[in-house]
């Protein structure tokens, strides 16, 4: 079953110590990346929620928002210096006098100075929050994940109409391609007698040689079951969990390939036509497998 990388999830947990609330969107990404926007005391559980979201998840770009309200009384964080704050003060009243600058020093002023106003956040009651922060975080990559299956679900019926398209179009070469060679020796024959201006042939093995060279250039029996053989390995990738997206887009590179050497060698307009359908139904393929986790 695919799974799209596009997803959201959102979870919540509460306890004696407060409720918290996470919410998780994943977008496309060749790799599997983390943006975890948590509040400056809950920074410590970066790496253990990296590490569960990676249990879980195989690729995309994920942006976690953590939200914290705390029942508990919470102590003093902000910490002011006074002695520091005083000799500012002291310093700068100076340097006006030396300088010859009036105007007094406001509290603005000797608060935004380095030193003066310090926010410790209290890691150690923090640490006491990870069964809190576990329990939302996992509530909310459970609902992740259950949204990129849905998508998921979407996508892959998306791609299997797509290929039964283009098994039409290959329905349509396969009954084209026999006579492919029967027309050009008609049309060389014609030719032959309306240059000559005779209705009889006297060399009809050079005509008979040309339509084999002919016939045998144009051959695509074996792109034709090289196409074949991708689309089966293309539905049973799709059957498949885990990591798919890659896989899929290898092999509809190939199709591509395939289709592309068919047109080149077929030399008939009609083939020709069903060729960029194939392609084009391909390239919507590959549109598409690149949500594909």
């Amino acid at each position: 079953m695919l799974h799209s990388m596009t997803g959201f999830g959102k979870g919540a947990a509460e306890n004696r110590l407060g409720t918290a609330k996470i919410e998780v969107k994943s977008l496309n990404c060749k790799f599997f990346e983390v943006i975890n926007k948590l509040p400056p005391n809950l920074t410590i559980f970066e790496d253990r929620i990296r590490e569960s979201l990676q249990k879980k998840v195989l690729r995309g770009r994920l942006t976690l928002f953590l939200s914290y309200d705390s029942k508990v009384t919470k102590g003093d964080e902000v910490h002011i210096d006074k002695k520091i704050a005083k000799q500012y003060y002291a310093r700068i009243n100076t340097l006006k006098k030396f300088l010859g600058i009036k105007g007094s020093v406001g509290i603005e002023q000797i608060i935004a100075l380095p030193g003066v106003i310090a926010y410790h956040p209290q890691e150690e009651d923090a640490k006491k929050l990870w069964p809190l922060v576990s329990k939302a975080l996992v509530s909310a990559v459970n609902d992740l994940i259950y949204s990129r299956a849905r998508e998921g679900k979407m996508l892959d019926k998306n791609i299997r109409q797509i290929v039964k398209m283009i098994e039409a179009a290959l329905g349509k070469i396969k009954r084209r391609a026999p006579l492919v060679a029967h027309d050009y020796k008609k049309r060389l024959l014609k030719n032959v007698k309306m240059l000559t201006g005779t209705t009889k042939i006297y060399n009809p093995e050079r005509i008979e040689e040309e339509a084999a060279v002919f016939a045998r250039n144009c051959d695509i029996t074996e792109e034709m079951h090289r196409v074949c053989a991708h689309i089966s390995g293309f539905r049973k990738i799709l059957s498949n969990s885990g990591e798919t997206g890659r896989r899929l887009d290898f092999v509809a590179q190939e199709m591509y390939r395939e289709a592309n050497t068919i047109g080149a060698k077929a030399n008939d307009f009609s083939i020709a036509k069903e060729v960029i359908k194939i392609k084009s139904h391909i390239e919507k393929i590959r549109e598409q497998v690149q949500n594909v986790e």
